[in-house]
């Protein structure tokens, strides 16, 4: 009899141990390492965010350019420069003029976003055109008109007059529910930033050189193929935001803005522009609602 007692404590101790064996581990060892409430997560979850990808018409407007070589013996301005753009691709990927947006939506009706934009555009100094200089040249002073050429002068901006800029943004429905498919809504923007120029320049026989456009050259400060700190730039942008299938949407806006460039190498010297920029902007575009998604809208 004892056996038998002995044989069944043996079995309800093995029946215990494979009990223990194939029981759940604790849900808690695998959840997420992240915590869904964190304001982290959140600010990328809980928020309607867009991108765009566009290209862009510019109209400039007449402006003054100084041109300072202390060692040439020159200090002089030309008055009320005509300038164009250089639309086209130019035979690259990056030859157009484009813009690329990044924008998040910041309170629970979708209608006020911050957004973060750059604008690939273009100036040009209309070669053979006449305008008057004043200051001096060569030491001797100056006043009088002169043809832009490259005996004289020539300017561009085709790598480009790029501007970086955070704007404001106002998203008022017209027609349907905001972000839905086949909706319109008008789009105001409000913003200011920083040029980011590449100047070629030839004065006087002489061209400047910001060096070739290599990875350690790309962008510097006042130095670079790209230069950061040569400029500011603020302005406002209005126009129509179209959902052509929800997410997919496009948008048409006239932007208008005030620059001014300084600092921009020469030839033994600097260069000082301020223009304005009437722009038309085409894009093309995707949004992404992740509370909408998620539920917790």
């Amino acid at each position: 009899m004892r056996y038998w007692a002995l044989l069944i404590g043996v079995l309800a101790l093995t029946s215990t141990g494979a009990a223990a064996q194939t029981q759940p581990a604790p849900a808690h060892l695998f959840s997420p390492v992240y915590d869904r409430s964190s304001p982290f997560l959140k600010f990328f979850r809980d928020a309607e965010w867009y991108f765009s990808v566009g290209v862009n018409k510019e109209y400039w407007g007449n402006s003054d350019i100084h041109v300072s070589q202390p060692s040439q013996g020159n200090d002089f301005t030309i008055h009320d420069v005509q300038g164009h753009d250089e639309a086209g691709f130019g035979g690259s990927l990056f030859g157009p003029q484009y813009n690329i947006r990044v924008g998040r939506f910041i309170n629970d009706a979708r209608t006020v976003a911050i957004e973060l934009s750059f604008d690939h555009t273009k100036f040009t100094a209309t070669d053979g055109q006449t305008a008057q200089v004043t200051g001096t040249i060569g030491g001797a002073p100056v006043n009088g008109p002169r043809t832009l050429n490259a005996a004289f002068f020539q300017y561009v901006l085709h790598n480009g007059a790029n501007n970086l800029m955070l704007n404001a943004v106002y998203r008022m429905p017209l027609i349907g529910q905001t972000n839905e498919s086949l909706s319109l809504a008008g789009i105001a923007k409000l913003g200011a930033g920083i040029m980011v120029p590449h100047a070629s320049n030839t004065i006087l026989g002489q061209s400047n050189s910001v060096g070739d456009k290599t990875p350690g050259n790309w962008i510097g400060i006042h130095n670079g193929w790209w230069q950061i700190g040569d400029g500011w730039i603020a302005g406002g942008e209005l126009g129509l935001r179209f959902v052509v299938y929800k997410p997919v949407y496009i948008e048409l806006t006239d932007k208008l803005a005030y620059s001014s460039m300084y600092d921009l190498p020469a030839y033994a010297g600097l260069i000082k522009q301020n223009v304005w920029m009437n722009e038309v902007i085409f894009s093309v575009g995707y949004t992404f609602d992740g509370a909408t998604k998620y539920g917790s809208r």
